[in-house]
């Protein structure tokens, strides 16, 4: 058996003045397809932002730096109006709207979309140029802190990797849909997953945005103590602008709330406590700890509120459960992954209204057009047998 190859060093060229990216903005306007992506520091900072943009252009790879000191606005103006290739776009779109209001004006073909709907097994960016190209590509500088600079070559290089080949991996798995007859289906969901990255955050809520995993067995007193600690951590994350997980993890969150319950006496000493801490945050630690220590009872957060009202019958959950069951069977036959073909909370919106055909889908918005076609029958069979 051959081994896949090792990718060779790649062309590029680093935008990080206004010339080179007006030259750039010139080349896009000639240009009808643009391979995109980004890379953000989202890992590493409290406010992501995005730190490169890739293009691919006419078999040319650029890569814009956005954190030098030049001005973006005709460059994403023209990029706007491109057909763009972009693997797994919801993600990039979300990013690039947050950070620059981006929005795409002539559609998304995406890569990662087109290989599910075609029925691959595994649909990541490394195991499609490893099955459309034979190339081997290491992709393990996700958490890579992109805002960094000078940015190494080697980080460089994987950033081009991202784009270079999109066009060859979009001509192969285009193939596979026509000859399935699912390009239909394919810029469906990539009008869906347009119009989802254009949707803004719900916003927080400050009864449960401190609710981290682990509390839902703790006592009252401890989820005190948890809640001032989350909202120490929120605190700081914002001003540090450094990710929340590297100031304290949720686990000795927890760890730190169970051990100062315990206190009897005030709790009067940094030098003690159960988890490491920064020595800038050791203050500020201690006086939240004191603050948690002092609450009354009647300060104390309580249990987790549930909506009675959407508590599903165990009729509804049977029903549910049937639906799921016939509609995975039509996923088996098409060779689709049941993700890909209807989540578990649309197929409970589907039971909880009734809608057993098209119209009303369509009308509620609980799934999109190929999929309601799609599981027609099974639905029908669950809801009106």
């Amino acid at each position: 058996m051959t081994q896949p190859n090792e990718v060779a060093s790649l062309d590029y060229e680093l935008i990080e003045t206004d010339e080179r990216l007006k030259s750039l903005t010139g080349q896009l306007k000639n240009a009808s397809i643009v391979a995109l992506d980004t890379e953000a520091d989202s890992f590493h900072h409290y406010r992501p932002q995005v730190c490169l943009i890739q293009v691919t252009l006419e078999g040319k790879t650029f890569i814009v730096d956005p954190l030098a000191d030049i001005s973006l606005t005709g460059f994403l103006k023209e990029l706007s109006h491109k057909e763009l290739i972009i693997h797994d776009a919801g993600y990039d779109l979300r990013m690039l709207k947050a950070s620059f209001g981006f929005k795409p004006k002539n559609g998304v073909f995406d890569t990662m979309l087109a290989a599910a709907l075609s029925g691959l097994p595994n649909v990541g960016l490394s195991a499609l140029l490893e099955r459309v190209l034979d190339m081997k590509v290491a992709k393990h500088n996700q958490r890579a802190d992109w805002s960094k600079r000078p940015l190494t070559g080697h980080l460089l290089q994987y950033a081009a990797e991202d784009t270079i080949f999109l066009a060859q991996i979009r001509e192969y798995l285009e193939a596979k849909l026509q000859k399935l007859g699912r390009m239909d289906w394919h810029a469906e969901s990539c009008r869906q997953a347009i119009a989802a990255a254009d949707i803004d955050k719900e916003p927080t809520d400050p009864e449960n945005e401190w609710r981290i995993k682990g509390t839902g067995t703790l006592s009252l007193q401890v989820m005190g103590f948890v809640r001032e600690l989350w909202y120490w951590r929120e605190a700081i994350a914002k001003k540090t602008n450094i990710a929340p997980f590297m100031i304290c993890r949720n686990a000795d969150i927890i760890k730190l709330a169970d051990w100062a319950s315990r206190k009897k006496n005030t709790i009067d000493s940094t030098r003690h406590f159960p988890v490491r801490c920064h020595s800038s945050n050791q203050q500020t630690l201690l006086a939240t700890l004191q603050t948690a220590q002092e609450l009354p009872k009647e300060k104390w957060p309580g249990p987790r509120k549930s909506d009675r009202s959407k508590r599903l019958s165990k009729t509804i959950r049977n029903t549910v459960n049937d639906l799921k069951t016939e509609c995975e069977k039509i996923a088996d036959e098409v060779g689709l992954d049941m993700q890909w073909v209807a989540s578990r909370a649309a197929l409970t919106r589907v039971v909880l209204d009734n809608a057993t055909t098209t119209e009303q889908i369509q009308k509620k918005k609980i799934l999109m057009n190929w999929q309601a076609n799609l599981l027609l029958p099974a639905i029908q069979k669950v809801l009106t047998d």
